[in-house]
């Protein structure tokens, strides 16, 4: 291994240097000299846990208060949990503990936990599959909801040709896929092999160089920042690029799409063309955070990675892929200070070989 815990195909200057990690105003955490000297993480029973390679972190005590814990018990049940890991919420298998992680039934539940967050001004982060999501080792302080049981959908209308198809916002991405071929609807082939929940990816407007989620997106249920249920009709929808117009303080509830009617063997051809691809192209063997970068203009991101010479470059157990040099996966025991590392390196490695300063796609959450 080479020094400081890098290691890779790369020039030498490269593995004595540290990352400066300018631009990432958006990740925010520690210095790594603060980080240095932190002390070990706590949990909120105020147990503390081992030291972790590389960086030493720092995690804040539970906001959680004895007498909060019992409140949200008595309001929400046994669907609300305390001090919850969330490395196996995530795709890459990483992130310390929320301080609470709740899953809602439905919206009426949702729409209590939001209220009583914004009553007692607690943190709230929402959580689908996990994919495109970085939890820092430090764990949320705050409440975590996991959308994973909101997961109906069905077919809502039909006009001849199409099919109205309304799915919730915890239905796993790839599985109305399945459904949709089965059911001779097409449109959602060009989605096969993308992770994710409908609500992350409507959201994010997920897609593959052959389409986008919100070309099919007719209209959107949202719960508003006051907890008010408001319904997005298409004219009102923007979707570009890896964004949407959709509020970043509301939690897709249900998405309608509009499906044509087409041949079961033909559609299904195409999802498994694309698997195929995407098997040969993508570490998915391997857990990770899916697309790390957007792709800046001409070139894509994983070229301009390559161009940089990082492809297949190590922060301890966290590793830009040999496979697709836009994706970083876990070989095992990998942090998120080892993931961040790496996007730093990439971010400033980048610009300076290429110009281009790579813009993530992914979230990052959480104490550092």
């Amino acid at each position: 291994m080479a020094k400081n815990g890098v290691s890779g195909p790369v020039k030498p200057d490269l593995a004595e240097s540290r990352p400066t990690g300018r631009g990432i105003q958006s990740m925010g955490g520690m210095s790594e000299k603060a980080a240095a000297g932190a002390t070990p993480p706590r949990t909120c029973a105020g147990k503390t846990g081992p030291r972790k390679p590389f960086f030493a972190i720092l995690r804040i005590e539970c906001m959680f208060s004895t007498r909060l814990k019992t409140d949200l018990k008595n309001l929400l049940g046994e669907a609300v949990v305390f001090d919850a890991p969330l490395a196996a919420q995530t795709s890459i298998r990483i992130g310390g503990p929320a301080d609470g992680l709740f899953r809602p039934q439905d919206a009426e539940g949702l729409k209590k936990a939001l209220g009583f967050a914004r009553e007692k001004s607690i943190p709230v982060f929402v959580l689908g599959k996990g994919s495109n999501t970085l939890v820092r080792d430090g764990g949320f302080r705050g409440l975590v909801i996991h959308l994973g049981l909101l997961r109906r959908f069905e077919k809502t209308g039909d006009n001849g040709s199409g099919v109205w198809v309304t799915a919730q916002s915890g239905v796993p991405t790839p599985q109305l896929i399945r459904w949709a071929a089965l059911e001779g609807l097409a449109g959602l082939e060009c989605l096969a092999g993308v992770p994710g929940t409908v609500g992350g990816n409507v959201f994010m407007n997920a897609g593959t160089y052959l389409g986008e989620i919100g070309d099919k997106i007719q209209e959107v249920k949202i719960l508003d920042n006051k907890g008010n249920e408001r319904v997005l009709k298409r004219e009102k929808l923007k979707f570009e690029y890896r964004t949407s117009n959709i509020p970043p303080s509301s939690i897709i509830l249900e998405a309608v799409f509009l499906l044509q009617k087409g041949e079961k063997e033909k559609i299904e051809q195409k999802i498994r063309e694309a698997f195929e691809k995407r098997g040969l192209a993508q570490p998915v063997e391997q857990p990770s955070l899916g697309s790390v970068f957007k792709n800046p203009g001409k070139k894509k991101a994983w070229e301009l990675i390559e161009e940089a010479g990082l492809k297949g470059v190590r922060v301890e157990k966290a590793r830009i892929s040999e496979k697709h040099a836009n994706f970083i996966v876990n070989e095992g025991g990998a942090t998120a200070k080892d993931v961040e590392v790496l996007i730093r390196m990439v971010r400033d490695r980048v610009k300076q070989a290429t110009g281009e300063l790579l813009e993530t796609e992914i979230k990052v959450v959480g104490e550092g």
